[in-house]
């Protein structure tokens, strides 16, 4: 529950990344006779040996890579890097109760899913910020009545329902009770309204409907195994005045207005006009139009597969991403996390843009090398069970920034299912 609680404690709206620091140092405090016994058996392991050895050179390989491809050193901050808390997740993530942290985290995402039906309810996208955009009310779209809860912005109340909808397929409960919380989450992840996670979603529910059907087909079978779809269905009629395609296709008005509004005006901000500050001086201006090499086959692939599809600026991002990656393929941004700079006309400020991509931008922080020798520290990390636990998380992540952020609430959650040596969904 006190673990559980940090966690959910540190996805808040008043939180930031480093809140999630306290959940090791908890661990810590309330195991330390198990930690001396989990000292005693690493050195008598030789694959758990051979994990420390294979970290320790992922580790030195990106430092070295900072230090002489990456932006340079100019105070002592400068010589952190978000790889540098990777040992640390995997020590969190060994040594976490899986299973009934994530059972008690639901509980706090389903008390998240409450009040967010208030702020739907009420008509606004939260009740704990300032100077949140207001939900535009001429809409009947889902998408623009969209709220935040309990978090910074609608995406990361997204995120923890990620995590809560896929722990409750493997958490012990009652099953009427557990058709009332997955009930309270589907509803919260309409009124979040988060496209990646409705598609990595759904994707899972059909997967682990024909997973279960293929085990033991039996009518009854039938009808229990596809809850997930049916209630969500069901959920969605109630308050959808669309269908899920016409849902999922809706164009974002607010950008539409926003574009209109700045072409009406004389001028624009340049980046002569923003004074910069030394967190952003190192990182690359977002191209855009004839900047961008469009005949890369890549951007090409993506621009083609996107094209007539809202992707709510993903294509220009992503294909910033891939020419950025193809001219600095082998170091990357010196293992220090790449992000563009873009001029927010609006507030008249810079805004660093991520990949909305996990795969991208692992690629771009840190170039292919150490790229392939991190994916391979996972592989050989992986117990090659729960594959499909696994799927929605990375669907997520090819279009969300989900995981590799270095130490986060979906970071704990994939490494804690990578290190899990039972099959989560078959066990009674």
């Amino acid at each position: 529950m006190c673990y559980a609680t940090v966690l959910f404690f540190s996805t808040l709206f008043f939180s930031n990344e480093y809140y999630y620091l306290l959940l090791p140092f908890t661990i810590i405090l309330f195991n330390l006779k198990k930690l001396y016994n989990f000292k005693i058996n690493l050195l008598q392991n030789k694959t758990a040996r051979n994990y420390i050895l294979f970290i320790i050179i992922y580790v030195s390989a990106s430092y070295a890579n900072k230090l002489i491809n990456g932006y340079p050193i100019i105070s002592l901050k400068d010589y952190y890097a978000s790889f540098l808390l990777f040992p640390l997740l995997l020590f969190t993530a060994a040594l976490l109760e899986f299973k009934k942290v994530f059972k008690y985290f639901l509980f706090w995402v389903a008390l998240e899913c409450l009040i967010a039906f208030t702020e739907y309810f009420f008509g606004v996208r939260s009740f704990f910020i300032e100077n949140v955009a207001v939900i535009n009310n001429s809409s009947d779209f889902l998408y623009d009545h969209r709220v935040n809860g309990l978090s910074i912005s609608s995406s990361v109340f997204a995120l923890k329902l990620l995590v809560a909808v896929i722990s409750i397929e493997f958490v012990r409960l009652n099953n009427w009770f557990k058709i009332l919380l997955k009930t309270i989450l589907f509803i919260g992840i309409l009124f979040s309204f988060n496209r990646a996670l409705i598609i990595s979603l759904l994707l899972f529910w059909c997967i682990l409907f024909a997973y279960h059907l293929f085990k033991k087909f039996e009518f009854k079978n039938f009808i229990s195994r596809g809850t997930n779809l049916m209630l969500f269905a069901g959920v969605f009629i109630v308050f959808a005045n669309h269908n899920i395609l016409v849902e999922m296709k809706k164009k974002n008005p607010e950008k539409e207005q926003l574009e209109l509004k700045f072409k009406n005006e004389t001028t624009q901000l340049t980046f002569a006009d923003i004074s910069e500050t030394p967190r952003t001086i190192h990182y690359p201006k977002m191209k855009v139009g004839n900047e961008l090499d469009t005949t890369a086959v890549l951007n090409k692939l993506f621009y083609s597969s996107t094209k007539g599809i809202n992707t709510s600026g993903r294509t220009l991002i992503w294909m910033n991403y891939i020419q950025f990656i193809s001219e600095h393929k082998w170091f990357g941004f010196g293992s220090d996390k790449l992000l563009f700079k873009a001029i927010n006309q609006d507030e008249k400020k810079l805004k660093l843009i991520h990949a909305h991509n996990s795969f991208l931008q692992l690629l771009a922080s840190n170039g292919v090398i150490i790229s392939f020798l991190f994916i391979g520290i996972l592989f050989f990390i992986w117990t090659k069970k729960n594959l499909l636990v696994l799927i929605p998380i990375l669907v997520y992540s090819c279009f969300q920034y989900g995981i590799f952020w270095g130490f986060s609430l979906l970071d704990v959650f994939f490494f804690s299912i990578l290190m899990t040596n039972t099959n989560l969904l078959d066990e009674e």
